[in-house]
């Protein structure tokens, strides 16, 4: 082969390869969308990704793919009635497609009372003698679906609405603690999860709370929560066990 034709050669590759080299890397996400508590697929949630307009919606098996994406960070948005708004940051890479579960967390807003209350049933076994003691009465309650409308607040935001709770602040050390009306000078006893703890941070939020249970002196009291310091009453929270997150 001759110079020229060598070089008309390898001016015609170049030429086969250039359109391809101007293609930019592309990266791809295949999630699924679980319920944050249970674990099982939901399907019809609608998914939404930044940078970018279009939308996806998850099939029965809770699942959902986009692909032709840039590589990069992306915000994934995802909605679903009786849900709260999932948000969620993802890296991509030009590498391949990025695989997740997306957990939802249940609301129960604007969905029927009845299935509201199917899923505090199926709630029950997990939280069972939370659930004895509330229908007993004695002390103050609030369960999650109580406090399913307090969506964006605090533990402290829910007490402050119990009667015979105050919220008392420190103005030097900007610190709030919870006391009871009758014993204003020493504060509760908290237990958590079935474990009593120290102290127990009042702005934990309430989509993060199963139940509160409050015993504002020793005549509620439980024997299981009674103790040397139950004079002061005692605040018992449950909080959301979620496996799937």
């Amino acid at each position: 082969m001759t110079l020229g034709r060598s070089a008309d050669v390898l001016v015609a590759a170049l030429v086969a390869i250039a359109p391809c080299s101007g293609l930019a890397a592309q990266a791809g996400i295949r999630g699924r969308v679980i319920d944050s508590e249970f674990g099982h697929p939901l399907a019809g949630a609608v998914v939404r990704l930044r940078p970018g307009t279009a939308s996806v919606t998850s099939d029965t098996l809770g699942r959902f793919e986009a692909q032709g994406l840039a590589p990069g960070e992306v915000e994934i948005r995802i909605q679903l009635l009786g849900y709260a708004i999932g948000i969620f940051k993802v890296y991509l890479t030009s590498t391949g497609t990025l695989e997740r579960d997306f957990a939802l967390d249940f609301t129960g807003h604007r969905l029927p009372a009845q299935v509201v209350e199917a899923r505090a049933q199926q709630l029950a076994a997990r939280y069972a003698d939370f659930e004895q003691r509330r229908q007993r009465g004695l002390g103050a309650y609030l369960r999650w679906d109580d406090l399913k409308e307090r969506e964006g607040g605090t533990v402290g935001d829910a007490l402050r609405t119990i009667r015979g709770v105050r919220i008392q602040c420190n103005q030097e050390t900007y610190e709030c603690f919870v006391v009871m009306t009758r014993t204003p000078r020493c504060q509760p006893t908290w237990w958590v999860d079935g474990v009593e703890v120290r102290s127990f941070h009042e702005n934990t939020p309430i989509r993060d709370i199963y139940g509160i249970e409050v015993y504002r002196g020793t005549g509620e009291i439980p024997a299981e929560f009674a103790g040397s310091n139950a004079a002061c009453g005692v605040i018992v929270v449950w909080t959301k066990s979620r496996p799937y997150q």
